[in-house]
């Protein structure tokens, strides 16, 4: 009965992919008409409409230089990570022959757990070989520990200049215990990657659902296995902090330096409390 399930939910999950994403739509268009019009509650908001340079403090850190390798070229700085005209602009380039790269993230500082919708406006204008923007979350205080058991939710990847981007979920369960593939990595339909899009994941306790333009193109579905501790299937009833990042090389691959710099422009980010109806 649960594997019926489970390839239940696979086969719903990717009879969605083939969804036309409305392509092109601006990302701030009417936000506070759409919330009053669902009725939300919005619990974190970010247009990045300030006068200084550097991200809010209050909500977001520079992401420095670590071993993974997303991280790898993080350069901790407001060269490559700046707020301007009301967008946080991320840059990957190459200076002084050493390769830089922007992100920021709200790690200790603003965290959001099950009953709540993610939701970024981000364009990526111009991209090249071995450029891999990302709008992610990581746990807080994770159920399971190490990687994938803790729980990653890539609300977007984007890879080179592909025409589509990935929304994807890892755990110990997709990694060691389905048929899914080795990451449970989901191509959305081709879209307009130069344009806004609204990029978004609503979490519960029973799935994480992902959005492009509010439309729905990925669910993932909490099975209740009766061995879950054992299976470690969802390790997503924890709370989460957002990491938005422009990476150069690792899963994107080689790097063409005279392709370089690109940029990813964030438009905002909001956060919205999920009906309990």
């Amino acid at each position: 009965m649960k594997t019926q399930l489970f390839f239940g939910a696979l086969a719903y999950s990717l009879s969605l992919l083939s969804t036309e994403v409305q392509a092109g739509t601006p990302a701030c268009i009417s936000l506070k008409e759409r919330s009053a019009e669902r009725n939300e509650v919005v619990v974190f908001s970010e247009d990045f409409d300030q006068k200084s340079r550097i991200p809010d403090s209050e909500y977001w850190s520079f992401i420095p230089a670590g071993a993974p390798a997303w991280q790898k070229h993080m350069s901790e700085s407001v060269g490559e990570a700046s707020v301007k005209k009301g967008k946080l602009i991320l840059r990957a380039r190459k200076k002084d022959g050493i390769y830089r790269c922007g992100g920021i993230w709200s790690l200790g500082k603003i965290a959001f757990g099950p009953g709540h919708r993610i939701e970024v406006g981000a364009r990526f204008g111009r991209l090249a070989p071995g450029a891999w923007p990302g709008i992610w979350l990581m746990p807080e205080k994770p159920i399971y520990p190490g990687w994938p058991a803790c729980g990653e939710i890539d609300i977007m990847e984007h890879l080179n200049c592909d025409d589509f981007v990935y929304q994807t979920v890892h755990s110990h369960f997709i990694h060691h215990h389905t048929a899914a593939g080795p990451s449970g990595d989901q191509r959305t339909p081709k879209i307009d990657i130069k344009v806004f899009h609204r990029y978004a994941v609503e979490i519960s306790d029973d799935a994480l659902v992902f959005y492009i333009d509010d439309v729905e193109t990925f669910r993932h579905m909490n099975l209740h296995l009766p061995d879950e501790r054992q299976r470690m299937q969802w390790p997503f009833k924890t709370r989460y902090y957002l990491i938005l990042n422009l990476a150069l090389g690792g899963w994107a691959g080689e790097i063409e330096d005279a392709e370089l710099p690109v940029e990813m422009e964030v438009d905002y980010v909001r956060v919205t409390k999920l009906s309990e109806e």
